[in-house]
């Protein structure tokens, strides 16, 4: 009896062992599997995944809150995570990694942390462009023109966290109403909405559509690809996301997930951000930024994201009344 109960034992410890971290992903599928595996290639903890937009990301997380099937959120705008703390749904987690961080890209009590920051802008297809006859737009209100009558995709807010940014720095630079006021002169310019944040770049490369609206990684790809993209960050300001990650409260694994927390804020991993081609913009000052655009040339606008988080059932309701039917 005494060794079968030593055998269990040792089964148990071996099952701990190689237990995997599991991790539910906002950030894109592709640059999501670059950054974990890096990861996991210089921690040697291994990573499962699943990737969900923003919105059912934390629609699945409360609903297994009494048996959580993930140990971390990673990726997802940064009012998604206080969303999510507020609801008692993430775990406290503090590291020193945050040492030379700005202390508006985390959480002081640390419940999240940044993984990238990237300011939003218009992909523009230029060939698509030409054979529409439409000029480069410059300003917010350029997008009005008719003559681009269904040729632009922003994504969808009711699903998309991307797209509740967008309208957030609308809102700074028209206000609440005007914003929505521009949103829908903007509707019969839509081709569509789509449900995922990245999903405008998929048609813009390709030529299926003139314009996305959307975070610029894509684009800076598409752009080193050869394809025929341009990026426009309108004059009057952009808004730009602080993509976090947190612990979620019962998870089976906290040891990995703090040494994911520890890894991604850390100068080896923000300039693995850099390395692995993600075309994030990293959120240390002592990173490499390689061939990114400077910061220094976009204007970019400041959100209060315990504003954006307390408003944005509000906001998203409000544009699914005032906009989607137009």
């Amino acid at each position: 009896m005494k060794k079968i109960f030593i055998i269990l034992v040792l089964l148990m410890l071996v099952v701990c062992t190689f237990a995997n971290l599991v991790v539910y992903t906002s950030v894109d599928e592709a640059n999501a599997r670059k950054i974990l595996n890096a990861f996991s290639e210089e921690t040697g903890i291994k990573v499962d995944y699943v990737f969900l937009s923003s919105g059912p990301a934390l629609a699945r997380i409360e609903a297994e809150s009494n048996n959580p099937q993930a140990d971390v959120w990673f990726g997802a705008p940064m009012a998604n995570h206080i969303i999510a703390k507020d609801k008692g749904l993430t775990m406290p987690y503090k590291t020193v990694s945050v040492y030379g961080v700005s202390p508006e890209f985390y959480d002081i009590d640390g419940y999240f942390h940044p993984i990238y920051m990237n300011p939003l802008g218009v992909g523009i297809n230029t060939e698509v462009l030409k054979q529409i006859d439409g000029p480069m737009p410059v300003k917010w209100e350029d997008l009005l023109n008719p003559a681009y009558s269904m040729m632009i995709q922003y994504p969808n807010p009711q699903s998309s966290g991307t797209a509740y940014s967008f309208i957030l720095g609308l809102i700074e630079v028209f206000g609440e109403d005007g914003a929505m006021e521009f949103l829908r002169n903007l509707a019969p310019n839509v081709q569509t909405y789509t449900q995922s944040g990245t999903g405008p770049s998929k048609a813009v490369g390709p030529g299926q559509t003139a314009m996305g609206i959307q975070f610029t990684p894509a684009f800076f790809q598409f752009m080193e690809q050869g394809y025929p993209i341009a990026v426009v960050f309108p004059e009057e300001g952009v808004p730009y996301e602080i993509a976090c990650t947190s612990i979620i409260k019962g998870a089976k694994n906290v040891e990995e997930a703090k040494a994911l927390i520890d890894w991604i804020v850390s100068k080896k991993g923000q300039q693995q951000i850099v390395d692995q081609k993600t075309y994030f913009y990293p959120i240390r000052p002592d990173v490499d930024f390689g061939s990114l655009q400077p910061l220094s040339t976009i204007k970019l606008l400041k959100v209060d994201e315990n504003w954006a988080a307390e408003n944005k059932s509000r906001i998203v309701e409000k544009w699914v009344e005032e906009v989607l039917p137009y």
